[in-house]
């Protein structure tokens, strides 16, 4: 795509003097724990923190303040007709100190026992997911079978308090989460220890960065993106593309070695052998289905958009040939993992091995993945490859 005049000065607009830009970039520099460990959107992490919040035998030093103040603001919100027949008063001066939380109990994100007061609390948690299977409805069935003379409470979070499915539950906003832990920063910050006040504060301003859709940060981007739209979409066309730069990590690792050799490649595989298998000529008998090199033998990284895996594949050829390799696989079963079951008609891959999950691509950029890539390469060449040769130079050719 060419860039005209009036690209070029959408993108000086974007870039010149924007007090929008410089403010939303400050508050990004901010470092934050969270963002560190890439625990932004990661719906079980954010389980896992108000996990810890809730229970009132927590490290944090809260008591049961946290869990207080979170059925008060529910109550709030549902009114005199909430379901378990409480008020936010009765939660002001109750006290769950004995209360039991539980995480993942029959596929619940959260469950809170207060056995004393005979109260269950059922917490669905969703950042980018939504309802599946009925899901609300048969975890409120479920606390209610096991535990039928309790008031059962539902708080339905999500970070714009989408309506549950189930009316029984309490629609609650991840606005409630921050402005509980803000004030309990605020208001208690001569108790808590260092650790604890750090730890919420950072959860607090993630969540307003990130999760709250009227934090300041959503405000400067939608401001920014309404008066510099042409300018943004011009930069989203041209991003950079994760496959590719992968493609092309792998090709240079590959050219850095002078003892291998690149194939034919594409964005999606990228093929490589070392250079004595092109002097054995039962290796280059390929029917030139593959590849035009009519090699029959090559490693192949399989970069898929979001995961990368290596594969070492017998390619169609002479079905002696093709016989031979897959024999030799599985007579070592400990070096040659990931092997297919059988023979087969044109492709076998007699060795696999995933070298970036899809878990990698959640929150990395391309020079972590390329570092992680590295990593994995450097392990392959120092056991598995070597290894490899040498059992293939061992085969009568």
């Amino acid at each position: 795509m060419t860039v005209t005049i009036s690209d070029r000065a959408a993108l000086e607009a974007l870039v010149v003097d924007n007090d929008d830009l410089e403010r939303l970039e400050a508050l990004l520099a901010q470092f934050n724990i969270f963002e560190a460990l890439g625990a932004v959107r990661h719906e079980l992490r954010h389980s896992d923190l108000l996990r810890f919040l809730v229970d009132p035998r927590g490290a944090h030093g809260l008591g049961d303040l946290f869990l207080r103040r979170l059925l008060q603001r529910t109550l709030a919100v549902a009114g005199p007709e909430s379901s378990a027949g409480l008020s936010p008063v009765e939660m002001d001066v109750h006290t769950f100190d004995e209360a039991e939380v539980f995480r993942e109990r029959a596929n619940i994100d959260l469950l809170v026992l207060d056995h004393e007061g005979k109260l269950a609390v059922i917490v669905e948690n969703k950042i980018d997911t939504g309802e599946h299977s009925n899901q609300l409805r048969i975890y409120w069935e479920a606390v209610s079978q096991e535990f039928p003379s309790y008031r059962l409470l539902g708080i339905y979070l999500t970070p714009d308090g989408d309506l549950p499915s189930d009316d029984r539950y309490v629609a609650v906003d991840y606005s409630v989460i921050a402005t509980l832990v803000e004030r309990l920063v605020e208001t208690r910050a001569s108790t808590l220890g260092p650790d604890v006040r750090v730890l919420l504060a950072h959860y607090a301003q993630m969540l307003r960065r990130h999760i709250v859709s009227d934090s300041e940060i959503a405000e400067l981007c939608r401001r920014i993106y309404r008066k510099h739209r042409a300018a943004l979409d011009l930069i989203y066309e041209h991003r950079p593309d994760m496959q590719q730069a992968i493609r092309e990590a792998l090709e240079g690792l590959v050219k850095e070695r002078d003892d291998l050799v690149l194939d034919v490649c594409t964005k999606s595989a990228v093929r490589f052998l070392p250079r004595q298998w092109d002097e054995v000529p039962a290796l280059r008998e390929g029917t030139g289905m593959w590849t035009s090199s009519r090699r029959v033998l090559m490693f192949e990284f399989v970069n898929a958009p979001e995961s990368l895996y290596l594969k070492l594949v017998v390619g169609p050829g002479p079905a002696a040939t093709r016989a031979k390799l897959y024999a030799m696989a599985t007579a070592d079963p400990a070096l040659f993992k990931g092997a297919t079951k059988g023979v087969y008609k044109f492709y076998n891959t007699i060795l696999g091995k995933t070298v970036l999950p899809k878990k990698a691509y959640e929150a990395e950029d391309i020079e972590e993945l390329t570092a992680k890539i590295r990593e994995q390469w450097t392990a392959l060449l120092a056991a598995d490859l070597p290894a490899v040769v040498r059992r293939v130079e061992e085969l009568a050719w």
